[in-house]
């Protein structure tokens, strides 16, 4: 499949720009949105469950802890969102000329990197520098491009799958939107991995996105507590081959989305 988006890299290209151009068109602020609408959240997730509902104990500057959690967790959603309704948004392309579909949910997760991810990882690392100078470890940060890409696999694997059975079942979106929901406090975002009672704790880490939240926590704090190395290796693998049975998949019912859509 690699070998063959990479005969269409103009093709590539132009969609992620035509991606990035249309997302912030008519809009007075433009790009800064990427940046306003997560500062914005972690204000908001601040007051609530620092200050309200006290689960801020243990961790030094709150704020820094739910944005280096919250970018990573908001290009997961928005990913997934926008890649559902790749192929259904680009019915009249497909139906005049072929070339791979799996483009479309790939040029989905590289907009949002572009657009988004990256000036927003930029904003936490900022953050980062004003609040704990000096106890930024640039060792551990030579670590955040893998954990990016193995982000960026988990997300892509389950981009294709989402996006070509949405054109089957329209259902798909509206379950997806409330598994979402529920999947993000099922992570640790807004509290620590030490809140997670320890009979449970070994099921807590076969959620891939509770693992992959914990690694970007971990690029800023040293004192909170870590995954188990066994489920970064697990969360690798399992990335790996949920990414080749989702090219199964999206090979397989590829066949019949020109007829559906």
């Amino acid at each position: 499949m690699l070998a063959e988006l990479k005969k269409y890299k103009e093709l590539i290209y132009f969609l992620v720009h035509k991606e990035v151009r249309i997302r912030y068109r008519n809009s007075l602020l433009g790009f800064f949105w990427s940046l306003l609408e997560p500062l914005g959240l972690m204000i908001i997730y601040t007051i609530v469950f620092a200050l309200i509902l006290k689960l801020s104990r243990g961790i030094d500057n709150y704020p820094l802890y739910i944005l280096s959690g919250l970018i990573p967790w908001v290009f997961f959603n928005d990913t997934l969102k926008k890649s559902m309704q790749s192929l259904s948004r680009n019915a009249s392309l497909i139906k005049k000329i072929y070339f791979p579909r799996e483009i479309f949910p790939f040029t989905t997760l590289i907009a949002n990197v572009v657009a988004n991810f990256l000036p927003a990882m930029l904003l936490v690392i900022a953050l980062a520098l004003i609040l704990q100078p000096g106890e930024i470890s640039w060792f551990k940060m030579l670590f955040a491009p893998g954990i990016v890409l193995l982000q960026a696999v988990f997300t892509f694997g389950l981009s294709l799958v989402l996006s070509v059975l949405n054109v089957f079942y329209r259902d798909v979106e509206f379950i997806s939107n409330l598994v979402l929901r529920g999947w993000m406090y099922l992570s640790p975002i807004i509290y620590p991995l030490s809140f997670v009672p320890e009979e449970y704790f070994n099921f807590y880490v076969l959620n891939p996105m509770a693992v992959i939240v914990s690694l970007y926590h971990d690029l800023f704090y040293s004192n909170l507590q870590t995954v188990p190395t066994w489920s970064i290796f697990y969360v690798i693998v399992f990335s790996i081959i949920q990414l080749f049975v989702a090219m199964l998949i999206f090979k397989r019912l590829n066949r019949r989305v020109g007829e559906v859509i």
